[in-house]
C-alpha cells in the first residue's frame, strides 16, 4: 500500500536509527518533507547524510529527555519546514537487564525521555499542529 504525504511536514523524534529511521524513510518515500531529530547535532547530521542529498530532509537535533531539547527540536522543524502537519514521537530509551539493577538514575532517564519527552514535544508542537489540523503519533 502506498501512502501519499506529498509536501506534508513531518517531525520524527529519535529518527536517526531503528524504527525512527525506517519511519523517516517511509515518509520520504511518500513525498513528505521530514525533520529528523537525534540527541546531538553530530548524530543527527550523520544520519541525515546517510539518507543522501535530499532537499526534503532537515536535521533538527535536541535531547528529548529535556524540555529545552524538545523545544529546540520542534523549533528547528518549524523553521526548516515552515510548519508541522505530523509529529512522530519515537525517541525512547530502555535499560535491559534485571529490575534489581535499575537504579533511580536509570529510571529517571527512561521517564525523562519516554514520558516527559513525549509530553513536552506535543506541548511545543501543539500550536503548529492545530493550525495545520495536524496529527500526533506516539510510538511505544
Amino acid at each position: 500500500m502506498q501512502f501519499d504525504f506529498m509536501d506534508k511536514r513531518v517531525l520524527v523524534t529519535g529518527g536517526t536509527r531503528g524504527i525512527g529511521r525506517a519511519t523517516v524513510e517511509a515518509f520520504l518515500e511518500a513525498g513528505a518533507r521530514v525533520a529528523v531529530n537525534g540527541r546531538t547535532a553530530e548524530s543527527t547530521a550523520a544520519a541525515v547524510a546517510t539518507l543522501g542529498d535530499n532537499k526534503r530532509l532537515s536535521a533538527v537535533p535536541g535531547d528529548i529527555a529535556t524540555v529545552a531539547g524538545c523545544e529546540a527540536a520542534v523549533a528547528g522543524a518549524l523553521h526548516a519546514l515552515g510548519g508541522l502537519d505530523v509529529l512522530i514521537n519515537n525517541a525512547g530509551v530502555f535499560k535491559r537487564g534485571p529490575m534489581a539493577e535499575c537504579d533511580e538514575g536509570v529510571w529517571t532517564s527512561i521517564i525523562d525521555t519516554n514520558v516527559k519527552g513525549t509530553y513536552f514535544c506535543c506541548r511545543a508542537a501543539l500550536a503548529a499542529l492545530k493550525a495545520a489540523t495536524g496529527t500526533i503519533v506516539n510510538v511505544a
